[in-house]
């Protein structure tokens, strides 16, 4: 399990580092975002390419959640606070990160089963971004998201350099993926927000919606 959890992180990265990448074009605005998720989607939704990248995901959270769950059994039992911080952080931010891509596939499964008229460009995340209740749990979602996605990833990338001597590489990359998290963190969710441009919702994604809060006013 260790090491198809190892070699499905190494894919997921690869599609972090892409995926974020997209996501900071958000700072530019709606079109160039959506300019440049045109292009990635060639790969992203390539008949081949998108199936080995949703098994990845789910396997990345089965095999990461019986880990965390072993490791929190295994004896001699210490309590979780006595634990060492990278250990806490990485425990804390797998389950963080579990629930943030089990969401993610199912709201994508939604849209694209449910509601196939909508595409999922710039307005899937932004609609949820822009109005109360809806800004209640996505913003601390996307956020928290993101930096669970980095901090996880820099962990586990510190564990891998330091098993071959570097240790104090294996820390730069640690603390610098945390810091690197909460900053795309902020930027992408102020970016969805509307804090640098203004975002007016189409009616369809408006309707969209309404299907979960009929009294959502856009």
């Amino acid at each position: 399990m260790k090491r198809l959890h190892r070699l499905t992180a190494y894919i997921l990265i690869v599609f972090v580092v892409i995926h974020l990448g997209n996501h900071l074009f958000l700072i530019a605005g709606r079109d160039t975002y959506n300019s440049v998720q045109k292009i990635l989607n060639t790969v992203y939704r390539n008949p081949l390419l998108e199936p080995i990248l949703i098994i990845a995901m789910i396997v990345q959270v089965i095999g990461g959640l019986k880990m965390a769950i072993t490791s929190l059994r295994r004896l001699p039992k210490r309590a979780f606070w006595q634990r060492r911080f990278w250990e806490k952080a990485q425990i804390i931010s797998g389950f963080v990160f579990a629930y943030f891509i089990i969401e993610h596939l199912i709201a994508l499964a939604g849209v694209r089963w449910f509601n196939p008229g909508l595409e999922t460009d710039f307005y899937w995340p932004a609609s949820v971004m822009n109005g109360a209740p809806f800004t209640y749990y996505f913003v601390p979602y996307y956020f928290l998201g993101i930096l669970a996605v980095m901090t996880h990833a820099g962990i586990g990338l510190r564990f891998v350099v330091q098993r071959k001597g570097k240790r104090r590489l294996g820390n730069i990359l640690g603390i610098g993926s945390i810091i690197l998290g909460g900053i795309f963190g902020v930027v992408i969710v102020l970016s969805l927000a509307g804090t640098f441009y203004d975002i007016n919702l189409p009616p369809e994604w408006i309707d969209y919606l309404k299907m979960f809060y009929p009294d959502y006013a856009g």
